[in-house]
């Protein structure tokens, strides 16, 4: 919401670090004291089957996640593995097992991250497993009997249980995200459910079937074989077009690269446009795919300069500079065959219009255009200098942007947003 934007624009970055500690630690103590209540109330059993279930729990460690939506969002296991866990070792084991999982991250995940995540998924755990039992769930020793019970006993519990889990999950990650980035929460909510919902639907109907070939079809712990195989193999192929999103992040540098070597008074300055609109985008509630896109066209919104002169694109520079127009439409050209673009091609054309129309142009120009635009205005403006050198201060370059096509108001609040957030992450 805008009133979200604008508070968290009056949030000293010291405040802001503060307030995340706070909320990390109690989201950690939430989780510890719930998954000790649960023992209390339910108590735990060290058998057999706990012991698989850890072991299940340090396979999904070893095989790590995959991160999707520029990393915004990552498939694991340990969805599965926490589903499963609360009608096999019920709430109190789940909130083990969630405790176990959350610290241990490949990479250099920062310590603070390793405990909130302990805690998340502890909570997360004892929550699910509680709504399991109380939607009429069994443990899985005991057989329902008929389809319809294991259906109305196993199944829907499950369903409920994955339900509620993800809600915690959701409401967890969009406070500390909220708290430690001032990004909205209706923002972080979209994206999470967009990207990951479908995938958490998908680890309730697998955590059934284990569940259901564990207890009431007698196979225990050998069916961890039938439902491992093709999970390592879905995750494979995630794994793929994982590293295919990244090969076109490497794609797209290459670009910002032939641009920066024909214009080397543009080093970083796609860098920080693309910052800048993605940002502002986010403010605006843009949905996932039209942020994502709006990053893009913010990179790529010069490439059309590689199609002129080398010495005209040095002598005029951008901001005023008569001989450059029409760039823009070469670029998005250049780029019209590469499909994972498209939805980044018509803010490239056209975002120079947004804040210096061309005669005779007509019509309303999109969203993610005027986002672009204001963006690239304003970094030329305050970073990369007029044609003389001089660099505008910050205030006058948005008094002048506010008197352009695209200085509307809400899209010059979501720049102000984006440059408190980018100043914030700096000082941090």
């Amino acid at each position: 919401m805008a009133t979200e934007g604008s508070q968290s624009t009056g949030d000293s970055p010291r405040a802001v670090k503060y307030a995340t500690k706070a909320y990390i630690g109690i989201v950690a103590a939430a989780g510890l004291c719930l998954t000790a209540a649960a023992i209390v109330l339910h108590g735990i059993e060290f058998d057999s089957t706990f012991w698989v279930v850890m072991l299940l729990a340090v396979v999904a460690w070893y095989f790590g996640s995959v991160d999707l939506d520029a990393g915004r969002v990552s498939l694991s296991f340990t969805g599965i593995v926490l589903l499963a866990a609360m009608p096999l070792v019920g709430p109190a084991g789940a909130g083990i097992v969630g405790m176990v999982l959350g610290p241990f991250h490949a990479g250099g995940v920062p310590l603070r991250a390793r405990v909130f995540n302990a805690g998340m998924l502890a909570t997360m755990g004892v929550v699910g497993g509680a709504a399991y039992l109380a939607a009429g769930g069994v443990p899985a020793a005991v057989d329902p009997g008929d389809t319809w019970a294991v259906m109305r006993q196993i199944g829907i519990p499950v369903l409920l249980a994955d339900v509620v889990q993800f809600a915690v999950n959701l409401v967890l990650i969009a406070i500390v995200v909220r708290l430690a980035a001032g990004l909205p929460m209706r923002t972080q909510v979209g994206q999470i459910l967009g990207a990951s919902g479908p995938a958490h639907l998908g680890y309730g109907v697998i955590a059934f079937i284990m569940v259901v070939l564990w207890g009431p079809a007698g196979l225990e712990s050998a069916s961890v074989f039938l439902i491992l195989p093709p999970l390592v193999v879905a995750q494979w192929a995630y794994r793929q077009y994982s590293e295919e999103v990244k090969g076109h992040e490497r794609a797209l540098h290459v670009l910002v690269a032939a641009v920066e070597a024909k214009a080397p008074h543009l080093a970083g300055h796609s860098t920080r446009v693309a910052e800048l609109s993605a940002l502002m985008a986010e403010h605006l509630g843009l949905r996932s795919q039209a942020v994502a896109d709006a990053r893009v066209a913010g990179m790529l919104h010069d490439l059309g300069l590689t199609t002129l002169p080398t010495g005209l694109v040095r002598s005029i520079g951008v901001v005023g500079g008569r001989g450059l127009r029409g760039y823009p439409a070469r670029g998005a050209r250049l780029l019209s065959g590469l499909s994972f673009l498209t939805g980044a091609l018509d803010a490239i054309a056209h975002h120079r219009e947004a804040v210096a129309p061309e005669p005779g142009s007509e019509g309303e120009l999109a969203l993610p255009a005027l986002v672009v635009g204001l963006a690239d205005e304003y970094d030329l403006l305050t970073e990369v200098g007029l044609p003389d050198g001089a660099l505008v201060p910050s205030d006058d370059a948005l008094d002048r942007l506010r008197r352009t096509p695209a200085g509307r108001e809400d899209i010059v609040r979501a720049l102000e947003y984006a440059l408190t957030r980018r100043a914030g992450a700096v000082s941090s």
